[in-house]
């Protein structure tokens, strides 16, 4: 082959190669260019809603790939403060684990919505029909109580010291001992050791564990217990952590953690944050969704109290696209 005709054939291939590209279809990318992915990490009662529900439904109305780990709200808390897991949202049960993440000086979050502390309980259990007259208000409350205290009874709850739910359930029992006169000794004898007990159990876990009957019953929150179609005791009031108004009646009971540290009572809702400043697109389109009314309606939908959601920590540090949107969230 001649140098001139060595030139043509290369011309040509490199025309045809154009043409291909121009001719056949190029994939364009099914996520959000500016962060193809957002990680959120949440309690681990918020899983079934979060990876369930919320992350298909962001996905198809942001086009943004969602990745979700959960785990007790103050351990997920650690492991962001220490970086060993990507994080570009927060939810948590509670602000103080938004404290302990530990990735802002004036750390801020929303409150979304809230779910009451329920005893939830297997319908096989050989005490499932004392807890359904309990239940159904045939039998006293009270009665719940001495139920749980039988020698007998399998009862499991979360970590204290990596989990709110797990604490708000331990202060439940020393409140239920004001409220109803309880004997002396009887949350002791419901929940042994209180940060150590063989009763404790992971949040992931327990109500699985529930469900396949190697459990009695066990600590849980309203939406968990509806989203698994499990019978269940809804706590009053006073004990169910749910209700700002009873805000200085929960705060007289406190859990000593393992660490010495003291928590009082407060009601529990869903906190969500952005980790990082400024936060990342993904992260302000993953709140902007749960504020949506398309978020909200998935909230109800699962069991969830929906209120008008409201700025806790730094008010002053919430990014403003995001005050914005509290001002039409319901």
């Amino acid at each position: 082959m001649t140098v001139k005709n060595l030139r043509v054939s290369v011309a040509l291939l490199s025309l045809c190669g154009l043409l291909a590209a121009c001719g056949s279809p190029v994939s364009s990318p099914t996520h959000n260019s500016s962060q193809s992915t957002v990680h959120v990490v949440f309690a681990g009662s918020l899983e079934q809603v979060n990876n369930q529900y919320f992350g298909p439904a962001f996905e198809k109305s942001k086009h943004i790939r969602y990745q979700g780990q959960g785990g007790g709200s103050y351990g997920m808390a650690h492991e962001i403060a220490s970086h060993s897991i990507p994080a570009d949202v927060f939810e948590s049960i509670g602000q103080g684990p938004i404290q302990a993440a530990g990735k802002s000086a004036d750390p801020w979050a929303i409150a979304v919505a809230s779910s009451p502390l329920v005893l939830a309980y297997n319908a096989h259990s050989p005490y499932a029909a004392e807890l359904n007259l309990i239940r159904r208000g045939k039998k006293p409350f009270r009665d719940l109580f001495q139920i749980l205290a039988k020698p007998g009874f399998k009862l499991g709850r979360t970590n204290p010291n990596t989990d709110p739910q797990g604490q708000a359930f331990v202060m439940a029992m020393d409140l239920a001992q004001k409220l109803y006169h309880l004997p002396t000794g009887m949350p002791k004898q419901i929940l042994g050791p209180t940060t150590t007990g063989s009763e404790i159990y992971t949040e992931e876990g327990i109500l699985s564990l529930l469900q396949s009957g190697g459990l009695d019953a066990s600590s849980a929150f309203l939406s968990e217990a509806i989203q698994r179609h499990l019978n269940y005791i809804v706590f009053p009031s006073k004990l169910n952590f749910s209700n700002p108004k009873d805000v200085r009646w929960y705060h007289q009971a406190y859990v000593k953690l393992s660490n010495g540290q003291i928590v009082h009572g407060t009601p529990l809702a869903i906190d969500v944050t952005a980790i990082g400043r400024p936060p990342s697109s993904g992260a302000v389109s993953f709140i902007q969704f749960l504020l949506s009314t398309q978020g909200q309606s998935l909230f109800r939908q699962e069991g969830y109290t929906v209120f008008h959601p409201y700025v806790v920590g730094q008010t002053h540090a919430l990014p403003q696209v995001l005050r914005k949107e509290l001002n039409h969230a319901v």
